[in-house]
Formats: structure tokens, C-alpha cells, sequence
């Protein structure tokens, strides 16, 4: 049987072992380790780290089904399992946000069903739950995998071993010598005193931590005019601060059509050899001129260069109040969804992220650094658009005088401060009592994943660039270490941290195992 391990049992470790079921051309041995309790969540969607109240970023038509569609699964579900996991049937439909922890129970029971279907296909599939990876070291018959669990240490050999670690997310956070919160696990936020609460973040991650604050002290209604707040009795009043550079709130999210639209002078450019980011933002601005002219003319037109395109997109946004901006582009993206209407320079940058992602890997580290500082701010914040209901809690907590945002600029420090924290930005001091840091996953170095073996300076045969998410052994081995470690991958793949990219790389990866045992049988 050919071994392989399979290190993180989370959405992407749900993926990877579903397209190895699907691809595989003879029966495997499939170990799969957990440091958790549970397999097929992860961090991201675990009953112990969320709320009910926080929603998933993605919405149910656009995730990549594993042995069932979630709606398929959601249906199966009778009405008290689905009040568990705060939903209804009626809220159950093809452009539902829904919350986190039912695309938890999702993953955690397509984890099982595949377990459970890979057994009875004749493969051997075991999961091992509250086992930590201690080092993986390349071997020259194959990669050494060392572990800890309950009963002791232990180690075995694999042909292929995938890390698929998935987000970290520490319980303290150190930002320029003061101590901030992190913003899981959840629980601990509904249990905050402090009437000053400082959040880092304006994307779904802080607005979930401000929902579940506010859920702890008061409660949403539904009131004439729309959602609304109100505090608890005995509850005093408090104040939460959502603080980042630019003090804009996620636009809501707009309807658009599956597949996206092509691109095809951007799709096309990455086959030629030489300097790539310039050649590629000038095949986006001509895609982008064909999908929305007058759109590209507002900014700038054809001529406009990457720092202008980036400062043309925000200027409006910035220039106006974030709550008043919000609440006319809910009214615009409701009525973008009710009609089924797409808004054509929203999917021309949709489809032109998923390209540069494609292209990224293969830019020189100047070109890296450039697409950073221009584009990325630009696809970041066109994709990470966020649910409707997400954005009318925001206003009904403005409206109630218990949320504002602050905009910090481009040069901010924190600072110990009597009973609290001081927060400067470039114009303006906020104080808080308590600061949580809700900006979400931070990209990490290799060495940062705890695998000393792997860590080693001089382990690696050339530089990452992670174009194909294997790792470039430099070491004599007739094994292969696949990198799906999200935080990792994060400086050369920017956008990968949503559950299609999962899908994506857990199906890249299958595929290159099943045809290195392919080979392996013809040899």
C-alpha cells in the first residue's frame, strides 16, 4: 500500500483525502494526525473557538461539495439539529451565508463519510485525534514522521507526507511590546467586563468579534425601519472601537454569476518568459477595459498605472462615512442579489485574483513586494465582501451608539496607558481598556511550523516559491513533503485562505500522488 500522512485534519485535510479517494489507482494507507479533539473542522469553524453568531465568509453555492453538498447536508438535518446550529429551514438556499459552526458539522461529517467509504473501498484510514507532530525528516526510503498523543511517542515512515496545518491563531498576541487579546476562542469575548473594548480589523473577523461582544450584553431585533440593538437590563453602556489603516468597513456582497467570467489576454500572459507583474497588470487593465469601460475610465483609463489604480479604487470610500457608505451599498448589493444582477468590474476582479494567485509563485521578490503594495489591497478587498446580515448588525449597533470605526493611517503605535491601552494613529488618540487583534491570519516563515527537520537552512534545494506545493528537498529522499500550511504559503499565495483554495490544492495534491503511484506501478 502506498503510506501517506496527512498532517491536520481541518477543511483542507477534508479535501486532500477525498480527492485521494477519488484519484488513486490502487488502495493507500492513510494516516491522518490531529493535535485537536476533532477532525474535519479546524480552527476556523469549531464549535470550542466560534459563536453561533458568527457567519462563514463564503456563500453556500460557491463551496466545493466533498461526498454531499452542504445544502444536500443541511437538508438531511432534522429542525432541532438544526437549531443547534442556528439555522432554520428556510434559511437553507443557494446564496446563504450560514454560520460558522454548521460548516463545522459539515466538515466534521464529511470526515467521517469519507472514513467511512475509503474502509469499505479497501484502503486503510485511521485518524488520530490529540496527536502532535513533532518533526518530519526526509528519509532516504521515504519521509519520517515523528508524533506525540496520549500513550506516548512514536514514528513511521510515508511515501508522501501533506501538511495541511491549516491557520494558527495564538492566545496572546505580542504587538510592539503590549499584549493583545486574540480573538478566539469566542467564548472568552462574551465574558469581557471592560465598557472600552479596541478591536484590530474591520474585515468579518473583527465584526464577529463586535457581534459576539454585543450578542453578551444585548440583543438584535427586528424593528420597524430594520435591525436593531438594545442593551440588556442591567447592562451599562459600552463602546467598541474597529481600528485598521484605511478605517473602511467590507463592502456587502454583491450576486455574481459561477463561473466567473473569463479574462483572456490575462490568462494568456503568464506563457510568455521575462519580467511577469507589468506584462500581467496590462493584460488586466485590457480585460478590465472590455468588462466595464466606463468603470476603468473613472478611475483613470488605460493608462492608469498600479498605485494610482489602487488609490482611484478606495478614494470614493474614503471620502465618505464608513457607516452612511455602508448602508447604500447594502441597498445596492440586496438588490444585486434579488435581480441575480452582476456588476461587471466586481467579477472582472473576482476572476483576476484567481489568475494572478496562478501567477504570483513565479514573480521575482521586487515584483512580490510591488503586487503587495498595489494590487493586493485592491482583489483582497473585492473578495472578502461580507453577508448582508453581517453588514445590517454593524448598523443597527451604530445606530444604538455602541460602535465606531477608527481610521489609524499609515503610521500607528500602541502604548501602555493607566488602565488601558493607548492607540495612536497619524491624527488622532483612541483609548480603550482591553485591545483584541481580529486583523486574521498573519503569513509565517517555514520555520515557524515547528518541524525542526524541515526547518533546516540547508534542507531546501532552491528558494520556496510554492508553485507546484511540494518542497524542494535538497536532501536524498524517494519521498515527497507537500506545504498546504496556509500561514506558509501566504507571502507567494496571498488569497489562498478560502475553502475553494482547499479544495483547489487538496485536489493538485491527490493528483500528484496518484500519478507519482502510477508511475511507480509501470516501473
Amino acid at each position: 500500500m502506498h503510506r501517506v500522512a496527512i498532517v491536520g485534519a481541518g477543511p483542507t485535510g477534508v479535501y486532500t483525502l477525498a480527492a485521494l479517494l477519488r484519484e488513486a489507482p490502487s488502495r493507500l494507507h492513510v494516516d491522518i494526525f490531529e493535535k485537536g479533539p476533532a477532525a474535519g473542522p479546524g480552527m476556523p469553524y469549531n464549535a470550542e473557538m466560534n459563536a453561533p453568531s458568527m457567519l462563514s465568509n463564503i456563500a453556500s453555492r460557491e463551496l466545493p461539495p466533498v461526498a454531499v453538498s452542504l445544502n444536500d447536508w443541511l437538508r438531511g438535518l432534522d429542525r432541532s439539529d438544526l437549531a443547534r446550529l442556528a439555522l432554520r429551514e428556510e434559511d437553507i438556499g443557494e446564496d446563504a451565508f450560514y454560520p460558522r459552526l454548521a460548516l463545522g458539522a459539515y466538515f466534521t461529517a464529511q470526515m467521517a463519510e469519507l472514513v467511512a467509504r475509503g474502509r469499505r473501498g479497501g484502503h486503510l484510514i485511521e485518524l488520530h485525534l490529540h496527536h502532535t507532530v513533532e518533526d518530519i525528516r526526509p528519509r532516504l526510503t521515504g519521509i519520517e514522521v515523528t508524533w506525540h498523543s496520549p500513550t506516548g511517542a512514536a514514528k513511521a515512515e510515508y511515501s508522501d507526507v501533506v501538511l495541511a496545518t491549516g491557520h494558527r491563531w495564538p492566545d496572546t498576541v505580542a504587538d510592539g511590546g503590549v499584549q493583545l487579546q486574540s480573538a478566539w476562542p469566542a467564548e472568552k469575548l462574551g465574558r469581557l467586563p471592560q465598557r472600552r473594548i479596541g478591536v484590530l480589523g474591520t474585515s468579518l473577523s473583527a465584526i464577529d468579534v463586535a457581534v459576539t461582544v454585543a450578542s453578551a450584553r444585548g440583543r438584535f431585533v427586528d424593528a420597524e425601519g430594520g435591525l436593531a440593538y438594545s442593551l440588556d437590563e442591567g447592562q451599562t453602556d459600552f463602546l467598541i472601537s474597529l481600528m485598521s489603516r484605511k478605517g473602511l468597513l467590507p463592502e456587502a456582497d454583491y450576486w455574481y454569476p459561477l463561473p466567473l467570467p473569463e479574462l483572456p489576454r490575462l490568462a494568456a500572459c503568464g506563457a510568455a518568459e521575462g519580467p511577469l507583474l507589468e506584462r500581467a497588470y496590462q493584460a488586466f487593465l485590457a480585460d478590465l477595459d472590455e468588462a466595464d469601460g466606463d468603470w476603468l475610465d473613472r478611475l483613470g483609463g488605460r493608462e492608469i498605472g498600479r498605485e494610482e489604480f489602487r488609490a482611484a479604487y478606495f478614494s470614493e470610500r474614503l471620502a465618505a462615512d464608513p457607516f452612511d457608505w455602508a448602508e447604500q451599498n447594502l441597498a445596492r448589493a440586496e438588490e444585486s442579489v434579488t435581480a441575480q444582477r452582476p456588476t461587471p468590474w466586481r467579477s472582472a476582479l473576482l476572476r483576476a485574483h484567481e489568475l494572478f494567485e496562478t501567477l504570483i509563485p513565479r514573480f521575482t521578490e521586487a515584483e512580490v513586494e510591488a503586487f503587495h503594495a498595489t494590487l493586493k489591497p485592491v482583489f483582497t478587498d473585492c473578495y472578502a465582501c461580507v453577508p448582508h446580515f453581517s453588514v445590517k448588525r454593524l448598523l443597527a449597533l451604530r445606530k444604538a451608539g455602541v460602535l465606531e470605526v477608527v481610521r489609524l493611517g499609515d503610521h500607528s503605535r500602541i502604548a501602555q496607558h493607566r488602565t488601558g491601552l493607548c492607540v495612536t494613529g497619524d491624527q488622532l488618540e483612541t483609548e480603550v481598556e482591553i485591545l483584541i487583534d481580529a486583523r486574521g491570519q498573519r503569513a509565517l516563515k517555514f520555520s515557524d511550523l515547528g518541524f525542526p527537520s524541515l526547518a533546516r537552512a540547508d534542507l531546501l534545494a532552491r528558494p520556496l516559491r510554492f508553485e507546484d506545493l511540494l518542497l524542494p528537498l535538497g536532501a536524498a529522499s524517494s519521498g515527497r513533503v507537500h506545504c498546504l500550511a496556509l500561514p506558509v504559503l501566504l507571502r507567494r499565495r496571498p488569497f489562498v485562505q478560502g475553502l475553494v483554495n482547499a479544495w483547489e490544492m487538496g485536489s493538485t495534491t491527490a493528483n500528484v500522488i496518484a500519478e507519482a503511484m502510477g508511475d511507480r506501478a509501470t516501473a
